[in-house]
């Protein structure tokens, strides 16, 4: 290759090729730490969050030795918490999240965040909120922290915020954060001083996904929108077709949306949680015909879907997991008695084994911090 003086050199498919073969996230921060040309290859590399398996995060984990952040501008006292990856079992890593109410430690030390709680986690964020206009937007692994101005809630008004997440990645030049709370929607452009608050006319939104710059939004009743951001906050309703029979809109009791690759899927079981003997189903949504379907899907052909405990945690997915020793075709959760992940394939029932003779997973929307999976932020996609 004429032209080339040294490693910096190298051309940008050459280090995209590099990049697809790295097997930790400790390669890939190793990669982009080399030189400026490969940070910008890495930058620019366009699946970078689905690399890999997505970190577990577990706050009910003890850490014996927490490490400093490199940087952090949180002001509260903070809390470790034990991270597990997947494709690298082998090493310890941790991470210090701000410590609220949340973690229900009454032996901590008082926070200026004792009156916040966990409302959401996406692009390597999680949310939090007070029970008035106040939310955080926290990076998990920096410690980084962004406050959006006040929401536009009465005072006198109890604000329960139901879910919160993020559009895109928080540098991106059109991220804003979503509130579903007080019964209203509410949408931050990041970085703006001021929110945005939308009728629940179309319905208050209760899941997000993005698919090739596209928001998808779910409410309760799994009724689907589109959501534009510009030149204006607009939510539009989808006509979707179940297929003829009404109830098989209700025959999923959980229920969550996940991009995988150019698929929007809803996964979902049957029982009020996934346990020992249920059944994971996915359908894809086909917006090529009007109105738009779901069709099952048989097989996530080289997909791993990565489930969070708290339903307000976006699901993740993993391509080729087995680089990793990971499975296709499965739905990984995490679970508390085994402090360990349990893997559901599509379409098959979980069945007993001697290391778990019973398997219930609890899926929940409380005030205490969950086990996660999460990306780091430089990992996800702009």
């Amino acid at each position: 290759m004429s032209g080339i003086q040294g490693w910096s050199d190298l051309p940008e498919g050459l280090l995209h090729s590099i990049v697809a073969l790295l097997g930790s996230f400790f390669d890939l921060l190793a990669f982009a730490a080399t030189c400026p040309s490969w940070r910008a290859a890495f930058s620019s590399y366009p699946c970078k969050s689905t690399l890999l398996p997505p970190l577990l995060l577990q706050p009910d984990v003890p850490v014996c030795s927490p490490r400093p952040r490199p940087f952090s501008n949180s002001l509260a006292p903070e809390r470790s918490c034990y991270v597990t990856d997947l494709a690298n079992q082998d090493t310890y890593t941790c991470c210090q999240i701000p410590l609220f109410a949340a973690f229900g430690d009454r032996k901590a030390p008082l926070s200026p965040l004792d009156n916040f709680y966990f409302g959401g986690a996406s692009y390597g964020h999680i949310i939090l909120s007070d029970n008035h206009q106040s939310c955080l937007v926290v990076d998990v692994f920096t410690g980084v922290t962004v406050s959006p101005p006040q929401l536009p809630v009465p005072a006198d008004v109890y604000n329960h915020l139901y879910y919160a997440a993020l559009t895109a990645p928080i540098a991106s030049p059109n991220s804003h954060l979503l509130v579903n709370a007080a019964g209203h929607n509410f949408f931050w452009p990041v970085g703006s001083h001021s929110c945005l608050k939308r009728s629940p006319r179309n319905g208050t939104i209760k899941q997000i996904v993005v698919l090739k710059g596209q928001v998808l939004g779910m409410d309760e009743d799994r009724r689907l929108f589109t959501v534009d951001l510009v030149p204006r906050i607009r939510m539009q309703k989808i006509a979707v077709d179940w297929g003829g029979d009404m109830t098989s809109k209700w025959h999923l009791s959980q229920k969550w949306l996940v991009v995988c690759g150019d698929m929007v899927l809803l996964v979902g079981c049957q029982g009020c949680f996934p346990s020992t003997g249920d059944t994971l189903d996915a359908f894809r949504l086909d917006l090529s015909s009007q109105p738009a379907k779901w069709v099952k899907v048989e097989k996530l052909e080289n997909w791993a879907i990565f489930i969070s405990t708290d339903e307000r945690s976006q699901p993740l997915c993993c391509m080729n997991p087995e680089r990793w020793g990971g499975r296709s075709n499965c739905i990984y959760f995490y679970f508390h008695d085994s402090k360990d992940c349990i893997t559901f394939e599509l379409g098959k029932p979980l069945e007993e084994d001697t290391s778990n003779p019973s398997v219930f997973i609890f899926i929940c929307c409380g005030t205490m911090m969950q086990p996660m999976w999460v990306v780091p932020s430089m990992f996800c996609n702009s």
